[in-house]
């Protein structure tokens, strides 16, 4: 997972003993866009996030899903946003699914990046991320 962002030192001690959970490469169609030719319907996007989760809270002690962070919610998040109402943003579309994930008490921070793949004829996307913490 490409991560492009750098953190402190102190945010690396954040996440140094955490589990991560993540969701890479989810492909969909998102209102979005500033330009008047992205208002008038959806285009294609990826998105990949990664929560961190401290051990504590993500190692089962009965194999049970109830006891750790199901990857459901970080994809359902993801999808129930961005099938809301028009963004004009990728900073901001990432930065309500980080506040979505965040409601979640066991995780501590998310990586998010999103990328619009249908821009440029000569690239593959371009896009954001961002760290994000409880």
């Amino acid at each position: 997972m490409l991560i492009t962002h750098p953190i402190s030192q102190a945010r690396t001690e954040t996440i140094e003993h955490c589990r991560s959970i993540y969701v890479r490469n989810l492909r969909l169609n998102v209102k979005i866009g500033v330009y008047d030719h992205e208002k008038y319907g959806a285009q294609p996007m990826v998105f990949n996030v990664v929560a961190y989760v401290k051990r504590e809270n993500a190692s089962p002690s009965h194999d049970g899903l109830d006891e750790v962070v199901d990857y459901d919610f970080i994809r359902n998040s993801v999808v129930d946003l961005v099938h809301g109402e028009h963004v004009q943003l990728q900073e901001t579309l990432c930065d309500k699914i980080a506040q979505q994930l965040l409601t979640k008490p066991a995780i501590v921070a998310v990586y998010i990046a999103s990328a619009k793949t249908n821009i440029y004829r000569d690239c593959d996307a371009i896009g954001v991320g961002a760290w994000y913490f409880a």
